[in-house]
């Protein structure tokens, strides 16, 4: 017990030093996801990440998040898309709402209470887990892509972007038909990525008011790696009360806020297309800078660690994935972490095109 209380406390010192997200990942990651080879690391290796689910496969036989022929979608559905896409944007902003939903990630399954309302102009919104650890989120004001999403219900606010002509660019959106969820019918929208730096997305809105009742991310090989549905939804309207946290250590999230722009000597001299910089912010040993490309969100850390955390590799929890590289310069050693919803060779890529600027 000695022994393991002594490495318990050089974890928890490791982590309070470093920012990384990767690094908290290496070290407290179950043995059944964790590999050791010499000194690099790698997560999730072996351990099938994209088998969260089936394989999704469109009509013309295309699997969901590979690369699609332009002519999949006729021009003639294409407006109907767009009115689709505007519907969601007005429902996501202007909607009152609660329900249950169910997330799955990672080979869990989690169930969620939602409740969602709009004060103001001001969205807020209530999110407390009814599974596993208890949490509860309460959120103010719409996400600016500024940090890495917070919880499932983060992309739903990315969703509303959906229609941008940026976003457009990106991705080819597919009407795919109908579907029940919720007891409610749906509409089923594909994201499809353009090339194979970003991941698919698939969105079931109600056919009513335009809500997402149900998304799933997909990798490149058609594979759910991570879904979030309504299993009951109440568009009654939501009294003050309900928005109140229920527990006393609620954490509190502030949307309402600029992306910061500040400063930063580091570079990223390849990014794939669509991805522009939203964000810089500085951090105690280096800098954290975010990128989005409307749908999609990764960030990328640069840090001065010392020799203790010499770590290298990647690990992939679900959709996500984490991607650590070293760099040096002018004889002091950096850590460069790449954490998002891209595929793992796209992180890959982006942290090896780090560099400083000039």
């Amino acid at each position: 017990m000695g022994e393991l209380g002594n490495r318990r406390g050089q974890v928890s010192r490791r982590i309070r030093k470093a920012n990384s997200v990767l690094l908290a990942l290496f070290l407290l990651a179950p043995a059944a996801y964790a590999q050791s080879a010499g000194g690099e690391q790698n997560v999730g290796e072996g351990a099938a990440p994209e088998s969260a689910g089936p394989e999704i496969v469109a009509p013309e036989g295309t699997p969901v998040g590979q690369v699609a022929p332009q002519s999949l979608l006729p021009q003639s559905a294409a407006p109907e898309v767009e009115q689709w896409l505007g519907k969601l944007a007005r429902a996501v902003s202007e909607l009152d709402y609660r329900g249950l939903v169910t997330f799955e990630h990672a080979g869990m399954l989690e169930t969620l209470q939602v409740v969602h309302a709009v004060r103001d102009g001001e969205q807020i919104e209530r999110v407390r887990y009814l599974s596993g650890e208890p949490r509860e989120l309460i959120s103010h004001g719409n996400s600016e892509n500024c940090e890495r999403t917070s919880g499932p219900m983060a992309r739903v606010g990315l969703w509303s972007r959906a229609g941008q002509q940026d976003v457009q660019r990106a991705y080819q959106f597919i009407l795919r038909g109908e579907e029940r969820i919720a007891d409610r019918d749906t509409v089923v929208i594909e994201a499809r990525p353009r090339d194979r730096h970003r991941l698919g997305l698939v969105v079931n809105l109600d056919r009513e008011t335009g809500l997402p009742l149900k998304t799933m991310l997909v990798g490149a090989q058609g594979r759910v790696l991570e879904r979030y549905q309504f299993v009951q939804l109440d568009l009654s309207p939501v009294q003050d009360s309900d928005l109140q946290p229920q527990s006393a250590d609620a954490r509190r999230i502030d949307n309402n806020n600029p992306c910061s722009t500040s400063q930063s000597r580091w570079q990223v001299s390849w990014l794939p297309d669509g991805f522009k910089p939203v964000s810089v912010k500085p951090l105690t040993d280096g800098d954290m800078l975010v990128f989005s490309d409307g749908l999609s969100v990764f960030t990328v850390f640069v840090q001065r660690l010392g020799p203790e955390l010499n770590f290298k590799g990647r690990a992939i929890r679900g959709a996500t994935v984490a991607y650590m590289d070293r760099i040096e310069v002018d004889g002091v050693s950096y850590t460069v972490t790449v954490v998002g919803e891209i595929p793992d060779i796209t992180a890959q890529r982006v942290a090896s095109a780090v560099t400083v600027e000039g």
